[in-house]
């Protein structure tokens, strides 16, 4: 009799063992299909934005400065390629939130780039204009939330920094001392 007792309980516990080892093996499954999801979903992300910069000429800077000073003298290809240039930001910022959501630490590469590439007036219109993104509410509020002068107060405080400092040179900008 004792035995029978001690082999039901044995039983019980190789049963709940199996149990907790198949709901184990089913969380693994699924974070296993949630990894897979997110690497598909950055590496169309990285063609989009491949194609993207094809679309957008060699040095698409001077368009996004010219966005920034002037945006009402841009031309309809220049506006295409800062609708080019703003959904690869958009596509980037999609792609981090999503590493992100998934247990990633990219809180560092996600510092300030709502900042970088939303900080202007244009891009802001442009963004409104697009609707955001409600899947991911997250991104929209802190795209909403980026600095329309962030851009020109950034650089305009580089150029302060270097008005302070007139006159010095840096270490490798001095004359040889030999």
């Amino acid at each position: 009799m004792k035995t029978e007792k001690i082999n039901s309980w044995l039983s019980l516990g190789a049963n709940v063992g199996v149990v907790v080892g198949l709901m184990l093996v089913a969380y693994q499954i699924n974070q296993e299909a949630e990894l897979t999801k997110v690497q598909l979903f950055s590496d169309v992300t990285t063609s989009m934005n491949e194609f993207n910069q094809a679309l957008m000429g060699d040095n698409p800077m001077e368009i996004v400065a010219k966005s920034i000073e002037t945006p009402h003298e841009l031309t309809l290809a220049e506006m295409q390629v800062m609708d080019a240039y703003l959904i690869s930001a958009v596509n980037e910022i999609r792609r981090l939130e999503l590493l992100r959501q998934s247990g990633l630490d990219v809180e560092g590469s996600m510092e300030g780039i709502h900042a970088y590439y939303f900080g202007s007036n244009y891009a802001q219109a442009w963004f409104q204009e697009y609707g955001g993104e409600e899947s991911l509410p997250d991104m929209t509020k802190r795209i909403n939330e980026a600095d329309p002068e962030w851009v020109i107060s950034n650089l305009d405080g580089v150029l302060a920094r270097l008005d302070d400092d007139a006159g010095q040179m840096l270490s490798r900008d001095k004359p040889d001392e030999r």
